[in-house]
């Protein structure tokens, strides 16, 4: 009998690193992920796998105001019973509530799966400004906890992190808390095999509709390389007046695809090997609007880089 598990978290506070690291050196094999995109492209399932599990991916899952289910790619691995442990990783806007009403009304997979302690991720060094601008969605979240890994605490004081610790179990008192960097959570806690008769704190909640605004998301590409990805990185972080709450993806350098990874203000560069032209999804609010203006900049530095390639 499978184990399934629900990772989730807002935009950018570490699901995908949080899972690299639980399945990093277990049995090839092992593991299943199933995992949740919210723009047209997904990026996160080549990470994973080359962390060695099997993934299956939904991209769009937010788009248009619907929300792809994640069932069948999770029925197919119970169904399979070729990995002992499947972890659903959600997009960093679905709507967990619609996710768990469809799982556990499924008498099927209930049947044949045990559900292990639902992980919501968060992020340390944006807890304050995601509160403030996406609080009903990252509550709605951390609502449904039994595990909360408050990530990136090498970027908040400590007493912040704790601060957002009691603040958490203030409102879940079921929550475990653990402290992390770069998703290294313990295995022993994250990964403990359900006693008889556990239940998930995310079947038992009582969920309420108050979303923040609709995302909307696109994605850049061009086949265009880039010569200095520190100039574009920092371009990137700085786009004029745009309500980006995250951006990832493949960016194509002179050298190498380098896999970029950001949001306001934050920016990564992922080590995973990477291939391809430029492909980056961006995710926020009014990006609808701005999207042909947001390309237009992009594709401009670009030029100037090809131009001008000293300046």
């Amino acid at each position: 009998m499978a184990i399934v598990q629900i990772v989730t978290g807002i935009l950018g506070s570490g699901k995908t690193t949080t899972v690299r690291h639980l399945i990093e050196g277990t049995s090839e094999g092992t593991w299943g992920v199933v995992v949740g995109e919210y723009a047209e492209d997904g990026f996160d399932a080549q990470m994973i796998r080359a962390s060695g599990a099997t993934v299956r991916q939904i991209v769009a899952s937010g788009l248009g105001g619907g929300q792809k289910s994640y069932l069948p790619p999770l029925k197919a691995f119970v169904d399979e019973g070729s990995v002992a442990r499947v972890i659903v990783e959600t997009s960093g806007v679905t709507d967990i509530a619609a996710v768990v009403e469809e799982l556990t009304s499924d008498k099927d997979l209930m049947r044949k799966a045990v559900f292990g302690p639902t992980i919501v991720v968060l992020d340390a060094a944006s807890f304050t400004a995601h509160d403030k601008h996406f609080g009903a969605q990252l509550w709605a979240q951390l609502d449904v906890a039994d595990i909360v890994v408050i990530n990136k605490v090498d970027k908040a004081p400590m007493e912040d992190c704790e601060a957002m610790k009691q603040r958490v179990l203030a409102r879940n008192p079921e929550a475990q808390c653990l402290f992390t960097y770069m998703g290294q959570a313990d295995r022993t806690v994250a990964l403990r095999i359900p006693y008889e008769g556990f239940e998930p704190r995310a079947f038992r909640a009582v969920f309420d509709d108050s979303l923040p605004a609709e995302f909307d998301a696109f994605v850049y590409r061009t086949h265009r390389v880039v010569y200095d990805r520190v100039h574009f990185g920092h371009l990137l972080l700085n786009l004029p007046d745009a309500k980006i709450a995250r951006f990832k993806g493949v960016l194509r350098c002179h050298d190498k695809s380098r896999c970029i990874n950001g949001m306001p203000k934050q920016l990564d560069w992922d080590n995973t090997p990477m291939e391809g032209d430029t492909s980056i999804a961006f995710i926020g609010l009014e990006l609808d609007e701005r999207r042909e203006e947001i390309c237009a900049l992009l594709d401009a530095e670009i030029e100037r880089q090809h131009t001008h390639p000293d300046a």
